[in-house]
């Protein structure tokens, strides 16, 4: 049986994200649903920790923001089974399933919401070494935290690459729209 790993953002827990996580589970499917590595000041966790006075849409990260993401990527690749995957996440989650794909190479797809590839050549790179698969991007054209320019920039980096990408844009914000939920579950049974 495959296994979906669905990440939280910035702020967010495990919990947050778990009843969304279940509602796009295919029947059968086994699910991973981590929870972050750092504490965030204001509530919730984060994969990596911005340097005081960034603003979080910033498109490059420090030298120590990549270092929490690889401190944060190493723990998470001690929970990946070795099982096909479904690497997914909302914003710094969904960064966190494409940095992943270094990990694993029994990946059926990459989910990635609201979000942007926080190191772009490395992962064009990366996508040489992996075989092909399906990625399901979603991205809101109102998103005040991710922009939509950095967002279509990782659809770009797919399609370049030879995957199969499906998008879901939409008119709302930095969220996942409820009215599409279905369509991810739909998604994810197709794979």
């Amino acid at each position: 049986m495959p296994t979906l790993v669905m990440m939280h953002g910035m702020t967010g827990t495990a919990e947050m994200m778990r009843p969304f996580a279940e509602k796009i589970l295919p029947d059968g499917w086994n699910l991973i649903v981590p929870q972050a590595e750092f504490e965030h000041s204001s509530r919730g966790f984060t994969w990596w920790r911005y340097e005081a006075g960034d603003q979080p849409g910033r498109r490059i990260l420090s030298a120590k923001e990549l270092a929490d993401v690889d401190i944060s990527l190493l723990k998470l690749s001690n929970l990946l089974p070795d099982d096909e995957l479904v690497l997914g996440g909302f914003s710094q989650g969904g960064a966190m399933a494409q940095e992943l794909l270094q990990f694993n190479h029994r990946i059926l797809g990459i989910i990635t919401i609201a979000t942007r590839a926080v190191r772009p050549l490395e992962l064009r790179q990366r996508l040489q070494d992996v075989p092909a698969s399906n990625l399901l991007w979603m991205h809101g054209e109102s998103d005040h935290r991710v922009s939509l320019e950095a967002g279509l920039e990782i659809a770009e980096i797919f399609e370049d690459s030879g995957w199969r990408v499906t998008k879901i844009q939409h008119p709302k914000g930095h969220m996942i729209p409820i009215e599409f939920h279905f369509s991810i579950k739909e998604w994810l049974e197709n794979l």
